[in-house]
């Protein structure tokens, strides 16, 4: 599928929205396991006595993690997504830097990506490496997610781009618009780089039709409400059927 449509709708920028509920929520969730950690490995070197090796290991061990505890407060990765007319920025507003942005013009045609993609070329995807900007289900189990993949210049480089819709920050990692942002990524391509080909499935995928543009929020619903049911069949089964073992 080209891109190139006749009768495109107006391009209009859109900034990500964080969900703050989740985001904290997440976000203080990690830290205190983290604290409680800590906490459990100094217990142990207070209380429990041990060889020289073992305390150098747990000290190890503390160290790394109240280094990760700063860390992850102290990460300059992304928070905010905005997609505008000059291409896609990535800010952290904790700290008001530009992480990244990327131009229209740097999107580049899978054809000149030099390295193989392993891990699509040998799954049944395979055939997405056919177009220039498709997505796909990454990771593994309830690990995996959707992922939308590009091919930009970076540094005289083409590299393979992963764009997720998500924030990169532990107090900032999911966004409550991320159909939108998909639709304006999508759009943007297609007003400004309508050479690159763009697979269909993709529109499915994020609920847009693919010559309105309009999003399907109607039909997510539907699936959403689906899946939870399917999901409640399947835990409601399996309450049964341990309770009649048990009898």
């Amino acid at each position: 599928m080209n891109s190139q449509k006749t009768n495109l709708p107006p391009f209009s920028p859109v900034t990500s929205k964080p969900s703050t509920i989740l985001n904290y929520g997440l976000g203080l969730l990690t830290l205190l396991c983290l604290f409680l950690l800590v906490g459990m490995l100094f217990m142990l070197l207070c209380f429990i006595p041990l060889d020289e090796y073992l305390l150098f290991v747990y000290c190890l061990i503390f160290l790394g993690i109240v280094l990760q505890i700063v860390y992850i407060i102290r990460t300059t990765k992304h928070t905010t997504t905005i997609i505008d007319s000059r291409g896609i920025h990535y800010i952290n507003k904790f700290n008001d830097k530009v992480e990244n942005t990327i131009l229209w013009d740097s999107f580049r045609k899978i054809s000149e990506f030099k390295r193989e993609i392993i891990e699509i070329k040998k799954s049944p995807d395979s055939h997405l490496l056919n177009y220039d900007i498709f997505s796909t289900m990454v990771g593994s189990g309830r690990y995996s997610h959707e992922a939308f993949f590009s091919f930009v210049l970076v540094n005289g480089n083409v590299e393979m781009h992963k764009e997720k819709f998500s924030g990169n920050h532990i107090f900032s990692m999911v966004y409550s618009n991320r159909l939108e942002l998909a639709r304006t990524l999508l759009l943007g391509l297609s007003h400004f780089r309508p050479d690159l080909t763009i697979h269909p499935g993709i529109f499915a995928m994020y609920y847009i039709d693919s010559n309105s543009f309009v999003i399907e929020y109607e039909k997510r619903r539907k699936d959403i409400n689906t899946a939870l049911f399917i999901i409640g069949l399947v835990v409601m089964l399996g309450i049964l059927f341990l309770l009649f073992a048990l009898l």
